[in-house]
């Protein structure tokens, strides 16, 4: 089996058959920040009242006491809508860190996040600010770009003093059945001695999955290692950051059913991405590997095996995984 997109990723511009759309990006100081995923609920039920009547794609984010939201569609719909949430008491204080046009890269109606981040609001604020005055200035980033950097910033000191702050890799690991992708990252939490993050999401309709990372320096490169569950494939906000993966590795279970349904997930999660990421597969025996590949031939998905290996089993596939990185060699400068 062969490698699934070439090594550089595609310019995120509209095409020509594709809906050209205002993407604006805020955060906002939280004004009650008691019960603030049951005030996220409310949102989201006027949100899907009233963004598919208009064609608006949504997600918002709660961290350290403040609001992130990413706003797609018409220009003047999009303006409307901020104009409105400006007048909103339950927050104050708009900034603006982001502000393009070109194709939708929120590929659903709503969804949300919500960080357990121990960092204080001003320490939040700090890069809200800097991000506000780099719009003002007019220097450009990709909406992927500012989201990573404003409520999931790479910790590790060498990218901190990096001038490329997107320069790393980005493994993301996904299991058919069971922990063993959450189990990943805290092997590797222990193995290099740096703390887990996580993450709970929602979507249109579907309450809480889960997501969490690491990172550490491989070979001398910064590396960000993601467990997600099986329904964050497809979530909004989730999405949207996919085609900046490096790797994608599933791990299967030897369950024919569960096995194929993710299969099903990721054949969904990138349609319509201008590039996806390299799927890796793990499988626990040959036979699960036969079904696999028959299954993902039929969804036109190219994958690479790495191994026959339990998808308990935290180091071996970590050391297969590891070892195509390593062919790799630097990641991608972000572009």
């Amino acid at each position: 089996m062969t490698s699934l997109t070439p090594d550089q990723p595609e310019p995120v511009f509209a095409r020509p058959s594709e809906e050209e759309v205002e993407r604006v990006i805020c955060a906002s100081l939280v004004s009650d920040t008691r019960g603030v995923y049951a005030t996220m609920e409310q949102i989201r039920e006027s949100a899907m009242r009233h963004n598919p009547l208009v064609g608006i794609h949504a997600a918002l984010v709660y961290q350290s006491g403040w609001f992130v939201y990413w706003i797609e569609g018409s220009r003047g719909v999009v303006r409307e809508l901020l104009e409105r949430i400006s007048l909103d008491s339950r927050h104050q204080a708009q900034y603006v860190v982001h502000r393009s046009s070109g194709r939708h890269m929120l590929m659903t109606p709503w969804s949300m996040m919500l960080s357990p981040s121990r960092e204080g609001r001003e320490a939040f604020g700090r890069r809200v600010i800097a991000l506000s005055e780099q719009v003002g200035r007019g220097t450009p980033s990709p909406p992927t770009s500012i989201i990573r950097r404003l409520v999931m910033p790479m910790r590790l000191t060498k990218v901190l003093r990096s001038t490329d702050p997107d320069a790393y890799h980005r493994v993301v690991f996904c299991a058919a059945t069971g922990d063993g992708a959450f189990s990943l990252v805290r092997w590797l939490s222990d193995q290099y001695g740096t703390p887990v993050e996580s993450r709970r999401h929602a979507g249109t309709a579907n309450l809480d999955s889960a997501s969490a990372y690491v990172e550490f320096l491989h070979s001398g490169y910064p590396c960000r290692v993601i467990a997600v569950a099986r329904s964050n494939l497809t979530h909004g906000l989730h999405r949207s950051l996919l085609q900046d993966w490096r790797f994608l590795v599933l791990l299967f279970s030897g369950d024919p059913k569960r096995d194929a349904a993710l299969l099903e997930r990721v054949h969904e999660a990138f349609q319509g991405m201008p590039s996806t990421p390299e799927v890796l597969v793990v499988s626990p025996d040959a036979p699960t590997q036969v079904l696999v590949d028959d299954v993902a031939r039929t969804y036109g998905l190219a994958c690479l095996e790495v191994g026959h290996l339990s998808e308990l089993d935290s180091a071996a596939i970590w050391f297969a995984v590891r070892d195509r990185l390593d062919q790799i060699g630097a990641p991608r400068p972000s572009v």
